[in-house]
């Protein structure tokens, strides 16, 4: 007996309901000579020329294929690119070993004519986090770690707020979003980029941060937590996080033109650049260009990556760890490990009403949920001015990728809702008129009039101290480290030491409350600065919070608690 893949399986039924639709055999093969051969108790027929094996074949491309025409995709990518504003993106379509569509639109930067093409390589950001759990996967494999093994047994110095988590804390626990912390903390250590924060620091920093949950009680999502992870991968395997993604995963699947660790020269000439809205125009953010060298949070959402090299990727996750040329990554128990729900998340009734979803759960580095009766494995990434989007259906052996270099996540949910709907039984929706419809509700609802520096009115004129020398001088935070609040043209001025881009000047806006705005408007994470006074009404302390509820969670100011320094 013959062992099939399910797409072979599919090829041959088609295959033989299309002889069986002709008036006879003879009449739809005619003139082709055969030889018999039995499959799993089926007589077919092996022609002596190609005709019935170009038949076959056709027949499988075909069945694999059910989904929406080149041409289909084409109109839907241009649609969002202009609905959204977006300048570029790639589309990529797998069906189990086969890539059935892989093409790129627009252009890699507003101004210049170089189109985006399937070889352009974009920041995957958070889809990187799957190589982190597939890299701890293979250490699993190999016995050097255990997936509930104690995180102290790997990191001696690791250490959280609450001495009993920290004691009981383990590589699962790491993976999933339930550690206790805040939602986003401790992303200040990685963005904006660049900084100047080590690997150090942040595994330093964790017992800092006051839990706003019990342990395993709740989803937070947070990307620490996973640069914790892949200094797991290096102490264990002996070689970086970097190199270890580099050398045995991404070269053994020949993933072209991806980067875990450095860029060679020649390869920075394909690249996708980064864009947002920024003071009302579509324009290039600078600080989020493609580097060279990778940062920091690589093993949270570091990776560099072109279409065609995430498509491998995608075909070695379908089939369960193993390349479509046969080599195992990691074992099919573990590729059932990584993708078992972990932590329970809510379900919105307008993802019921969308989609028939039922249930939703985080993984190790994946998302689950159910979409019209099918298990869905997917994860989103989102860095300034570039998105991706990476979705498994395994039932089906599909497999999709997008990839973009604009800001919007309606984009990226717009084309992959369009290309997955197209393969399931559901009535065609015009997804990219729903996210329009669901952005313009939200923006009533949440910005009547939303411009960057907007400041809340004041119910009453601020009121600081006269001597404005008062409240300068260097402050610190336990994590973050100094800032240093300075006289500058009159006013004051905020500098973070470790953070670069956060500096700019800080304006009056309430009780020893001033408003920072920063230099880089495409930030777009102004924050409120609060001073506090001791008894004396002398200056001791200084607090953050975001100037409007739309910023970015990642800018996790409320984290911090600063103590001046004498």
């Amino acid at each position: 007996m013959i062992k099939l893949f399910a797409p072979a399986r599919r090829g041959l039924a088609t295959a033989r309901s299309a002889i069986s639709k002709s008036a006879s055999c003879s009449s739809a093969i005619s003139g082709f000579v055969f030889s018999g051969f039995v499959i799993s108790g089926f007589v077919f027929r092996r022609i002596a020329i190609t005709g019935l094996t170009v038949l076959l074949s056709q027949a499988a491309v075909a069945d694999e294929r059910e989904g929406l025409s080149d041409a289909e995709i084409a109109d839907l990518a241009q649609r969002a690119m202009t609905a959204f504003e977006v300048p570029g993106m790639a589309i990529g379509i797998v069906r189990g070993n086969q890539t059935v569509y892989a093409q790129g639109f627009g252009i890699r930067e507003i101004g210049h004519p170089e189109p985006v093409n399937t070889a352009t390589m974009f920041k995957i950001a958070s889809t990187s986090k799957a190589f982190t759990t597939a890299a701890l996967a293979m250490l699993v494999d190999e016995g050097k770690i255990e997936w509930q093994g104690n995180l102290t047994q790997y990191i001696p110095e690791f250490k959280m707020y609450d001495p009993w988590v920290t004691e009981n804390f383990t590589v699962v626990d790491m993976l999933t979003h339930r550690s206790g912390l805040g939602k986003g903390a401790g992303d200040l250590m990685f963005w904006p980029e660049p900084n100047d924060f080590t690997q150090a620091d942040i595994i330093n920093a964790l017992q800092y941060f006051k839990p706003e949950s019990s342990f395993r009680t709740e989803y937070a999502y947070d990307n620490t937590l996973y640069v914790v992870a892949g200094e797991v991968v290096a102490r264990m395997s002996g070689m970086s996080w970097n190199e270890f993604v580099q050398n045995r995963i991404m070269q053994p699947l020949g993933m072209k033109h991806c980067f875990a660790d450095q860029i060679p020269e020649d390869e920075m000439n394909n690249l996708a650049v980064p864009h947002g809205i920024i003071e009302g125009e579509l324009a290039v953010i600078e600080r989020g260009r493609i580097p060279d060298q990778p940062p920091v949070s690589a093993s949270a959402g570091g990776i560099i990556c072109s279409l065609d090299g995430m498509l491998p990727w995608v075909k070695t996750q379908l089939n369960r760890g193993t390349s479509p040329d046969g080599y195992e990554l990691f074992s099919e128990e573990q590729s059932r490990q990584m993708w078992a729900p972990q932590t329970i998340l809510s379900v919105s009734g307008r993802a019921y009403e969308l989609n028939k979803t039922h249930f939703k759960a985080y993984a190790l580095g994946w998302r689950l949920e159910d979409t019209h009766g099918y298990k869905v494995v997917s994860h989103t990434g989102t860095l300034a001015g570039m998105l991706a989007y990476v979705v498994l259906i395994p039932e089906i052996d599909l497999g999709v990728v997008v990839l973009i270099n604009g800001s919007s996540s309606a984009t990226r949910s717009a084309v992959m809702n369009s290309i997955v709907d197209s393969f399931m039984p559901v009535e065609p929706r015009d997804w990219v008129q729903i996210k329009q419809d669901e952005m313009a509700e939200w923006q009533a609802s949440h910005m009547p009039v939303r411009k960057q520096d907007d400041v809340p009115e004041l119910t009453a004129p601020p009121h600081v101290l006269a001597d404005l020398s008062a409240y300068t001088g260097t402050y610190r935070d336990s994590w973050f480290g100094d800032i240093s609040i300075e006289l500058k043209n009159g006013g004051l001025y905020f500098t973070a030491a470790k953070s670069p881009r956060l500096h700019g000047p800080i304006s009056p806006s309430g009780t020893h409350q001033f408003v920072a705005h920063w230099i880089d408007r495409s930030l777009d994470g102004d924050a409120y600065v609060q001073f506090v006074l001791d008894e004396d009404d002398q200056v001791e302390g200084m607090t953050m919070t975001r100037l409007h509820e739309w910023s970015d969670w990642s800018f996790n100011y409320q984290d911090l608690n600063f103590t001046r320094l004498e």
